[in-house]
C-alpha cells in the first residue's frame, strides 16, 4: 500500500500547488484592481504596492488552502477512477477508507498549516497591510489634500475637523499645512471637555503644532468654564493624520485566538454582548479545518461522479468551495444576529461537508 499511497499523493501535488498559485494570483488581482486608479493618479511607489501584496498573501493563503485541497483531492480521485485504477485496488480487497487515507492526512496537515498561518502569521501581516494602506493614504493626501479636508475624524479621545490641507512643497508625505483646525477632547473622569480651535497648524511626523489657538474648557452645565488664548500649542499626544483617514475599527484578522478569547472573556465578565467576537473566535479554528472536511468529502464525491468526464473534479471543487463559502457567510450572519449560536455559525460548513463525506463513504463501503 505504500506504493499506492505515494502514487496517490503524486497525483495531488500538481493540482494542489497549481490551484493555490492560480487562486492566490486571482485574489491579488482582485485586491489591486480597485486601487489601480489611486496608485496611478497619486504616483504611489512600486515598493509600497509590493508591500501591500506581500502582506496580504498570508490572509489569502488561509482562504485558498481549502480550495487547493478540494481541487487536488477531487482531481486525483477522478483521474484514478476514470482509468479504473481505484476499481482494481478495491478488487484486491482494499477498502475506500484505507485507499483515501493519504488524502485525509494531507487534509489534516493542511488544516494545521492553515491554522498556524491564520493564528501566528496573519495578525502581524494584516497589521502591516493596514499600515501600508495608511501609507498609500498619505500619498493620496499629498497628491490631493481634499481627501482628508472638511471631514470629521476621531482618534482615541479626540475628534478633529480640518477645513483645508496644503501639501508640503518638497513632497514630504509626513509634513502638511492645516488650515482651520477644530479639535474636541473628551473629558477624563474628573476633568472638563476641551474645545480647541486654531487658525493654522503644522503637521510634522505625527506632531501637531497649532498656531493662534483658543482653548475653551466646558463645564458640565454646557457653559464655558474659562477660555485660554495662545499663539502656539503643541499636542502632547502623537496624532497621526493618516490614521484619521482610516477606520479605527480593529479587524478580527489582526488578532490571535488567544487575544479574541481574552476579549470575549472580558465582555462576558462585564455583561457586555460578546456574540460577534465569539463568532470570529470559533471561525479562527473552523476555517482552517475546512481543509480536512474537504479532504473527507471530495474523494467519495469525485469517485461517485467520475464517469461524468475528465473535468468533473474541477467542477466539484468549485461547487464545494462555493457552497462552503456561502454557507459560512449565511451562518455568520445568523450568528451575528443571535439566531444561531456562535459555535454553530462558525462550524456549519465543516459539519456539512463532514456529514456528506462520511455518509458517502459509508454507503460506498456497504455497496462493495
Amino acid at each position: 500500500m505504500k506504493r499506492v499511497d505515494r502514487y496517490l499523493l503524486s497525483e495531488m501535488v500538481l493540482p494542489y500547488l497549481g490551484g493555490l498559485l492560480l487562486i492566490v494570483v486571482m485574489l491579488i488581482g482582485n485586491t489591486l484592481y480597485p486601487l489601480i486608479q489611486l496608485i496611478v493618479q497619486n504616483g504611489i511607489p512600486f515598493m509600497v504596492v509590493a508591500k501591500l501584496v506581500v502582506f496580504n498573501i498570508p490572509t489569502l493563503l488561509v482562504l485558498t488552502l481549502p480550495a487547493g485541497m478540494a481541487l487536488s483531492a477531487a482531481w486525483a480521485v477522478n483521474r484514478l477512477a476514470r482509468d479504473s485504477e481505484i476499481t482494481a485496488v478495491r478488487i484486491a480487497g482494499v477498502p475506500l477508507l484505507r485507499l483515501f487515507l493519504p488524502i485525509f492526512l494531507v487534509g489534516l496537515v493542511s488544516s494545521g498549516i492553515s491554522f498556524w498561518i491564520g493564528d501566528y502569521v496573519v495578525p502581524g501581516a494584516q497589521h502591516e497591510f493596514e499600515r501600508t494602506q495608511e501609507e498609500m493614504t498619505a500619498y493620496a493626501i499629498q497628491a490631493s489634500p481634499t481627501v482628508a479636508a472638511n471631514k470629521v475624524f476621531t482618534y482615541q479621545n479626540y475628534a478633529f475637523h480640518i477645513s483645508r490641507i496644503v501639501k508640503d512643497r518638497n513632497g514630504d508625505t509626513n509634513k502638511l499645512k492645516l488650515i482651520g483646525v477644530t479639535l474636541f477632547e473628551n473629558p477624563s473622569e474628573t476633568g472638563f471637555p476641551k474645545l480647541i480651535t486654531a487658525q493654522t497648524a503644522d503637521y510634522d511626523h505625527d506632531i501637531w503644532t497649532l498656531h493662534h489657538v483658543v482653548v475653551h474648557l466646558i463645564a458640565s452645565s454646557g457653559f464655558n468654564n474659562y477660555t485660554i488664548v495662545g499663539k502656539k500649542m503643541t499636542l502632547n499626544l502623537r496624532v497621526p493624520l493618516n490614521d484619521l483617514a482610516a477606520s479605527e475599527f480593529s479587524q478580527p484578522d489582526e488578532h490571535t485566538m488567544k487575544e479574541l478569547g481574552a476579549q470575549m472573556s472580558a465582555r462576558m465578565k462585564t455583561g457586555q454582548d460578546y456574540t460577534a467576537i465569539a463568532v470570529e473566535f470559533y471561525t479562527k479554528l473552523s476555517l482552517p479545518f475546512v481543509c480536512f472536511a474537504f479532504a473527507l468529502c471530495a474523494p467519495p464525491l469525485a469517485f461517485r461522479f467520475a464517469r461524468a468526464g475528465a473535468y468533473v473534479g474541477i467542477f466539484l471543487s468549485i461547487v464545494m468551495v462555493w457552497v462552503a463559502w456561502n454557507t459560512l457567510l449565511l451562518a455568520k450572519y445568523l450568528g451575528f444576529s443571535g439566531k444561531l449560536s456562535p459555535f454553530m455559525a462558525a462550524w456549519s460548513p465543516d459539519i456539512l461537508f463532514l456529514v456528506v463525506g462520511i455518509g458517502l463513504l459509508w454507503r460506498m463501503e456497504r455497496a462493495q
